[in-house]
């Protein structure tokens, strides 16, 4: 039995206290002592934490302070107690958890092996992705991994449509679409999922991911408008 109360919460010393108090009934502190082995500052500290809990209460006998162990029912009261506040708890965790999810995440990567870990991200997520802005520099600044790119691309079945400038030529591939305007911007812009990674290739390549629904969403409708713009 001495097992199950501290299954249920209560500590060792606790749940051996508790259970000597319904052999002796009413107990001091002295008789709680030879009954149990324990230490008097250890008994008065753990009779204080069961008072607490409602599973014990004092009384005076003889001019003498004596505990008693309480009903049992309060066992499934300090239970129920236990459970709200549980309950409390998973609650507010909730609301921490939703607080984090609506932050708006902002990471940046430097260099071409940063610049690997964002184009990689867009293969993870599996999604179809859309971007506009300087389409050649991807192709010098990491040929081989460009083409590697591609491939999987195509392998996953990632549907792509860019907006590149007048002029960019890329070879056809059945999952993209292109659409030109005179002027676009000098950096690199890709949507996907609740994502949006911006890629500056000069003076040195540098990608800004930023993960939040709204600002892709604002970032894919932006997209849209200019691709009803740009010519095939």
């Amino acid at each position: 039995m001495k097992e199950n109360l501290q299954e249920l919460g209560l500590s060792e010393g606790e749940a051996e206290i508790y259970l000597a108090l319904f052999k002796l009934t009413n107990a001091s502190i002295t008789q709680l002592a030879k009954k149990t082995g324990r230490h008097r500052t250890h008994i008065y500290d753990t009779i204080e934490k069961l008072k607490e809990k409602g599973l014990v209460y004092e009384s005076i006998t003889d001019n003498k302070r004596v505990f008693s162990a309480a009903d049992p029912e309060n066992l499934l009261n300090y239970l129920k107690e236990k459970e709200e506040t549980a309950n409390e708890i998973v609650q507010e965790l909730h609301q921490f958890q939703k607080s984090l999810k609506n932050e708006i995440q902002v990471e940046t990567y430097k260099g071409t092996a940063g610049l690997k870990s964002v184009f990689r991200d867009i293969l993870r997520e599996k999604k179809d992705y859309i971007g506009y802005g300087e389409g050649r520099r991807f192709m010098v600044i990491l040929p081989i991994f460009y083409e590697q790119f591609r491939n999987k691309l195509e392998e996953l079945g990632i549907a792509t449509r860019l907006i590149l400038k007048k002029g960019i030529k890329i070879p056809f591939r059945k999952w993209l679409q292109i659409k030109y305007l005179d002027y676009i911007s000098p950096s690199t812009t890709f949507i996907y999922g609740d994502k949006v990674a911006i890629v500056i290739w000069q003076p040195f390549p540098t990608a800004i991911k930023i993960t939040d629904k709204q600002v892709a969403d604002s970032y894919r409708t932006y997209f849209e408008v200019m691709w009803k713009q740009a010519k095939p």
